[in-house]
């Protein structure tokens, strides 16, 4: 296991974070996302480090997690804060709709040996608007940097925010907003440039991500339309964020960070993929650090992504959704490159 000083390297005199532990410059960070970012897909994308000059993924964050849920005692709870298997990787990512109890639930994991904190700032999700929580607390700027101060109160380590441009196109109101929650005391910031109600078939606003990054005295993080090492060397130049955080390419193709570093490294970078053992595997860890009533709906939100690899994507995933385990999956997977063997193996490179 890294320890958090290997994890983050020197410290950086630019970087303003003064606690237990830094963001990595030019990090590579997973993104949270429901019913994705457990334990299983963390494992799966780090044992691609081997397979670049160095290692891929420098934090991860799990899926949105209710600080409600937390302190009541969800029955699934030690499911959704399972940091496994390095901590000191990973990020909490929470989600509430109040501020009262949210020092309860940082003090229950206080102890998990994590790199930090987020606080969802950008889920548009209805439900989640509709409550108060996500993206709705950047409607209310003076609750949302005292959410901030009191979780800062309450934690030592990396305290980080993820948010949108917010309902409207507003800059300005987006600055004030990062600039409320730097006051109150958070370390870093990650930015999703779309606005409250759009969906992922616009493109991203990467220009606000450049501006804010300009502007800031925190580390601004970028996430949004990265689908390769095109997309990350692009962005990375243009806008000059702290780092990139993927989402669902990470899901599609569990490589792309080993990939990005590789090819980072070196322009003439390859690597070759075994699509059936990296699935093999991915159900393999389901069952191993999963509820079993979470067994098949994990394994099924992930191969409505990673099926994207292969030729007759569509037909696969229908078999794929119908299975009724992930034994049916694995039969259902072999019937499938038995009539496609030249699906198996796929090389990678920029």
């Amino acid at each position: 296991m890294q320890t958090v000083e290997a994890l983050v390297g020197p410290r950086s005199e630019a970087a303003p974070m003064g606690r237990e532990a830094r963001l990595p410059q030019g990090a590579l960070l997973l993104a949270p996302m429901v019913a994705l970012s457990h334990r299983a897909l963390r494992e799966l994308i780090l044992g691609f480090d081997a397979a670049g000059p160095r290692r891929g993924l420098d934090l991860a964050y799990t899926e949105m997690t209710s600080a409600a849920a937390l302190t009541a005692h969800s029955v699934f709870d030690e499911c959704f804060i399972d940091a496994g298997p390095e901590p000191a990787r990973v990020v909490y990512q929470f989600y509430t709709t109040k501020s009262e109890g949210f020092r309860e639930a940082l003090a229950m994991v206080a102890d998990r040996g994590v790199f930090g904190v987020d606080i969802n700032f950008g889920c548009s999700a209805p439900h989640i608007l509709r409550s108060g929580g996500g993206a709705a607390w950047m409607r209310e700027p003076k609750e949302a940097a005292n959410l901030v101060r009191i979780a800062r109160s309450a934690w030592s380590a990396s305290l980080s925010a993820k948010l949108r441009i917010g309902a409207e196109d507003d800059y300005g109101s987006l600055r004030d907003f990062c600039l409320g929650l730097i006051e109150a005391g958070i370390d870093f910031l990650t930015l999703h440039p779309r606005l409250e109600g759009q969906k992922f078939r616009r493109s991203g606003r990467w220009d606000y991500v450049a501006r804010l990054a300009q502007e800031l005295s925190v580390p601004l993080v970028g996430n949004g339309d990265i689908r390769g090492f095109g997309d990350w060397s692009r962005w990375m130049a243009e806008a000059r964020p702290a780092g990139i955080m993927i989402g669902r390419e990470a899901v599609r193709r569990p490589w792309i960070f080993a990939l990005i570093r590789g090819c980072e490294a070196d322009s003439a970078f390859e690597l070759r993929v075994d699509l059936r053992e990296t699935a093999f595997r991915f159900l393999d860890l389901v069952e191993k650090r999963l509820p079993p009533e979470f067994h098949e709906s994990r394994a099924k939100r992930f191969f409505s992504y990673y099926c994207d690899n292969f030729s007759f994507a569509h037909h696969l995933n229908v078999k794929l959704q119908r299975a009724a385990d992930p034994a049916s999956m694995r039969q259902i997977l072999d019937e499938y490159l038995d009539e496609v063997p030249g699906d198996r193996i796929a090389l990678e490179r920029a």
